[in-house]
């Protein structure tokens, strides 16, 4: 199996690569990309911890935080080692990156559907969208040999940073209720910047897969012909 090309142009990208990139070159030569995939699933593990104890302190949101930075750390900087140092695993590499990758977003979001900054059902929406576009990448792969990271300059990386943003918006003013300035959405009970915001992207990402999926579809209709009759 040859490597896929990989389609990551985030909001985010142009710090992280060179970041990346920096981190790569220094690290001990003892370090393997398997420590930091180990490394990243420990981060989102601290992000669940960090997430579900927030229901008896707020003050738990920093452990949440400190764990996002490390699931950053450990789940992009674990191929960018391989190809620094030219050790790429093509087929094991693709398939223990992907596996923990969702295995951490699972988990990630329904902890923070256990947490106080959004409702269970939020969270669960926003999980199903995510899984629509980790399947869809997945498709598209096989269809286009070309992996996709991020759509619409929006992937993993910005997922991270909005829940870390979110997180030191509610250390800093609590869990705001906008219910005063949403009336019409009042009949649902309390509803935070996380909920809109989480149902806001994922109505948005799910339109935006269900487009890119029938451009897909078109594209490949005519590059993939039906054979004569």
């Amino acid at each position: 199996m040859k490597s896929l090309e990989r389609v990551n142009d985030g909001v985010l990208s142009g710090i992280e690569r060179p970041a990346l990139a920096w981190l790569a070159r220094h690290l001990p030569v003892w370090v393997l990309p398997d420590h930091l995939t180990a490394l990243g699933l420990v981060g989102a593990l601290l992000t669940a911890a960090g997430f579900v104890l927030s229901r008896v302190s707020l003050s738990w949101l920093w452990l949440a935080s400190f764990g996002l930075i490390v699931n950053w750390a450990g789940d992009s900087l674990d191929g960018t080692l391989a190809r620094f140092r030219h050790i790429e695993r093509p087929r094991y590499g693709f398939l223990v990156d992907h596996a923990t990758d969702l295995f951490c977003q699972v988990i990630t979001f329904l902890s923070l559907g256990l947490s106080p900054l959004t409702h269970f059902a939020i969270a669960c929406l926003g999980l199903i969208v995510f899984l629509m576009a980790f399947v869809f990448s997945l498709i598209h792969a096989h269809a286009h040999g070309t992996m996709r990271i991020t759509y619409f300059y929006f992937g993993p990386t910005e997922i991270r940073a909005l829940l870390l943003g979110g997180n030191l918006l509610v250390l800093a003013l609590g869990v705001v209720d906008l219910r005063t300035w949403l009336a019409p959405a009042a009949q649902w009970g309390a509803i935070s910047i996380h909920d809109l915001v989480i149902a806001l992207l994922s109505l948005a990402g799910a339109v935006l897969i269900a487009g890119l999926a029938i451009r897909d579809v078109r594209t490949l209709a005519t590059l993939d012909p039906p054979p004569p009759p």
